[in-house]
Formats: structure tokens, C-alpha cells, sequence
């Protein structure tokens, strides 16, 4: 992805991002994220933090309430830094949640060994360029002993996609699997998808352990309007998730399936669980 192309996207992006996640499939898929957090993330109160690709400052401000933890948010997007300085601003949070604007394949904003565990939402992987720099970063800043808990979207998930709702021709599909980039929309840019042994690959050619891949989510599938916002309808397995016990039902199942590392390439999105050794 190119400077511009990611300009022209996040421009626009940053204004609705927080809308998106309103539909119920991604609560549900927010609330395992939080646990897994809780379980791995492996932060005491007080400690500090970088949320590595940051935007708005939901995932920051969530770990800050969540976990008692001071918080560095990274983003390359000034637009998306402007939003979170509002949502900072309005939650009165600014003691407790910082913002740098950075790159992340290239970061000297950010000291060395300097924070106590690293969380990266949802796409934040998908939008890299050079991957192996990020991961180089990361490795750079943690603490020896820090955990990490990153994200990315699924190339099994993609390949699903494009072969049973966007019946994707021959050619596409080949494309995908030989290089790991998929074009959702005209107005999305390529993004990288990644499978469980890309991510292991990446967090050990950068010196990091790796503890752990999960998917997210493995069992519920969104359906394609919880893609579409502003939401004109309601998916059924959204429309389903209104209903406390089989939301509930499904968080439960989902954070039993998390526990079968073989089922992670099932995920919509994955997490890598990564540590710095010391």
C-alpha cells in the first residue's frame, strides 16, 4: 500500500470508524478480544503500554478503563490521531492515554524497551508494507519479559470470502493464495491476510518468542451488511447477538474454541501472542 493510498483511505475512515463496530457480530468479536487481553496481555495496573496502530484511541482508552494501564497510542494516520485526541479529550483520559504519530516499520518516536506489553487491533498488520520492520520495531520497544497481543485479517478467511459470497474467478483466487493480498472494494487498498505460521514466522525472525495464535472469531461468521456502514440492514447472525443469553452462548464457545491452536486459521482474524524473552 502507498502513502497515498493510505491517506485517501484513513481520511474518510477516520470519521466513521467508530459507527462500524456499532453492528453486534463485531460486539461479540470486541468482547472476546477483551478477554483475551485480560488472559494474555499479562499487565499490571500502572504498567505501560503501546497500542501499536492505535487510530481513534477505542482499543487504548478500553485498556486504560480495562486494565488500569498507562497507554501509548501509535498511528501513522494524523486524521486518525485528531480523532483520538477528541475521544481522549471527552473521556478526560489524557494523564492516562498518550498520542505519537509514527510509522511502525520505522518508529524512532518510540524508545527502546520502554513499554510493558504491546496490543495491535483487527487490520493494523493488513495495512503494513513491510511487516518484518514492524515486528523489528516491536521487539525494539518491549520490555524483556513483555507480552504482546497483535492482529491481522485471515487468508483463510479471505479465501472463504472471495469463493462463497464474492464468487471470485480462478485467476483472483490463485492471486490470493500465492501472495497473501486481497482486494475487497475499489475504495479498499490491497491489504496483506495472513495464516497463523506467517505470524509465527514474523514474531520469531524478529527475536520474539511466540506463545500463541488465536483466531478471532473461529465459530460466528459476520455476514456481508456487517460490512456495510452506515447499516441500512441487519445481518441475521447481528440480529441473533441482540439476544443477551445467545450472546453470551456464543462468547462462551468462542473463548473455548480459542483454547484448540489448531482452529485458529478458522478465524475471521487472527492473534499472534507474542513474548520478549529476559
Amino acid at each position: 500500500m502507498t502513502d497515498e493510498q493510505y491517506e485517501e483511505f484513513f481520511e474518510p475512515y477516520a470519521g466513521n470508524v467508530e459507527g462500524f463496530y456499532e453492528a453486534d457480530y463485531w460486539k461479540l468479536s470486541d468482547a472476546l478480544v477483551q478477554e483475551l487481553f485480560r488472559r494474555h496481555l499479562q499487565v499490571r495496573p500502572g504498567q505501560h503500554i503501546l497500542d501499536a496502530g492505535g487510530g481513534t484511541g477505542r482499543w487504548g482508552l478500553w485498556c486504560a478503563e480495562a486494565l488500569g494501564v498507562e497507554v501509548t497510542v501509535a498511528d501513522k494516520s494524523s486524521r486518525m490521531l485528531e480523532t483520538a485526541a477528541s475521544n481522549v479529550a471527552a473521556a478526560g483520559a489524557g494523564d492516562k492515554v498518550h498520542l505519537v504519530e509514527c510509522d511502525l516499520e520505522d518508529a524512532p518516536q518510540l524508545p527502546d524497551a520502554a513499554y510493558d506489553g504491546v496490543i495491535s487491533t483487527y487490520g493494523v498488520l493488513s495495512f503494513l508494507d513491510n511487516p518484518a520492520a514492524a515486528f523489528e520495531t516491536l521487539h525494539r520497544v518491549m520490555k524483556p519479559g513483555a507480552h504482546g497481543l497483535l492482529m491481522s485479517h485471515s487468508l483463510s478467511n479471505a479465501v472463504h470470502s472471495k469463493i462463497n459470497r464474492d464468487g471470485a474467478d480462478p485467476a483472483e483466487l490463485r492471486e490470493l493464495m500465492d501472495t497473501g493480498i486481497v482486494k475487497w472494494a475499489p475504495h479498499v487498498p490491497p491489504l496483506r491476510v495472513y495464516s497463523s505460521q506467517d505470524l509465527r514466522d514474523l514474531g520469531e525472525n524478529a527475536g520474539l518468542q511466540v506463545e500463541r495464535v488465536f483466531g478471532v472469531t473461529t465459530l460466528a461468521q459476520p455476514g456481508p451488511e456487517d460490512f456495510g456502514y452506515p447499516y441500512q440492514t441487519i445481518s441475521a447472525v447481528s440480529k441473533r447477538l441482540q439476544e443477551e443469553e445467545y450472546f453470551q452462548t456464543l462468547l462462551d464457545l468462542e473463548l473455548k474454541a480459542s483454547e484448540h491452536p489448531e482452529w485458529a486459521d478458522r478465524g475471521v482474524n487472527l492473534m499472534v501472542h507474542v513474548r520478549k524473552a529476559g
